[in-house]
């Protein structure tokens, strides 16, 4: 299963483009960061939170709705509390 949000995630970033490059230390990223980075960083982002927090006996499939809803509840929470923690703020989303 990991295999296959790991692909998932690969070819998000990817499509982000080499020219945008980042690298994004999720131990330390806030909503404010979340906020401020292009529409593909977000997305990347928001599959690599779905796979952090994906459950052992879900099934291996990626759902882009479902990740672009998060993403919108995401970014609601980020702009109401830009300090707090990303993963913190991914958590119950």
């Amino acid at each position: 299963m990991c295999i296959i949000l790991r692909i998932a995630l690969a070819t998000a970033l990817i499509g982000a483009g080499s020219a945008s490059a980042q690298i994004v230390d999720m131990r330390r990223a806030t909503c404010n960061d979340f906020i401020v980075f292009k529409r593909d960083t977000t997305f990347a982002i928001t599959v690599w939170l779905d796979a952090y927090y994906f459950d052992e006996d879900d099934p291996p499939i990626i759902d882009f709705d479902k990740i672009k809803k998060k993403a919108a509840k995401l970014t609601v929470y980020c702009n109401q509390n830009p300090t707090h923690p990303l993963t913190t703020a991914a958590e119950p989303i």
